[in-house]
């Protein structure tokens, strides 16, 4: 038989070659993240090793430097009053870092309609009816930038 007399494949064999090459992609694509997940994490402990070792060098400078400040201003008082004082500047240092970490962290919104959708995806479920009529609204434009559909407070519409 030649190339031309071979009957064409059925409908159901193309399907079925077709479920055995989707299988066959999500194996590999599976196996690719785990691969970059396990490199991009061998990078993230690199450099969380070489940053610890550098806060724990920024703080044995801070302790010598501090200490230095405190014998120089030893000289013109007295030596617990001038430690007194180079504790109460980092003291200082600590309140105003607390606040701006408060501040910061006040500011962050969790994230509940990816979290839903998430979950949606993982347990499928569909996502609240709110969350799926503001995914199914969004829209690309040509440029391919995704139209905001974040809810808006009274705040942000009244500026």
């Amino acid at each position: 038989m030649t190339a031309i007399d071979q009957p064409e494949p059925s409908l159901g064999e193309l399907f079925g070659e077709l479920g055995a090459d989707l299988s066959r992609l999500v194996r590999k694509e599976v196996e690719l993240a785990k691969t970059e997940a396990r490199e991009e994490a061998h990078r993230l402990t690199k450099a969380a090793t070489f940053g610890a070792v550098a806060g724990v060098a920024a703080l044995l400078a801070l302790i010598l430097l501090s200490m230095a400040l405190a014998w120089w201003i030893d000289e013109a008082l007295n030596t617990a009053v001038a430690f007194a004082i180079v504790g109460a500047i980092w003291v200082v240092v600590t309140a105003i870092a607390v606040m701006t970490a408060r501040s910061a962290v006040a500011g962050l919104r969790p994230m509940p309609e990816t979290a839903d959708a998430i979950k949606g995806a993982v347990t499928g479920e569909r996502a609240t009816d709110d969350v799926q009529g503001r995914l199914d609204t969004a829209t690309l434009s040509p440029t391919h930038q995704i139209s905001d559909t974040r809810r808006h407070t009274d705040k942000e519409t009244a500026s």
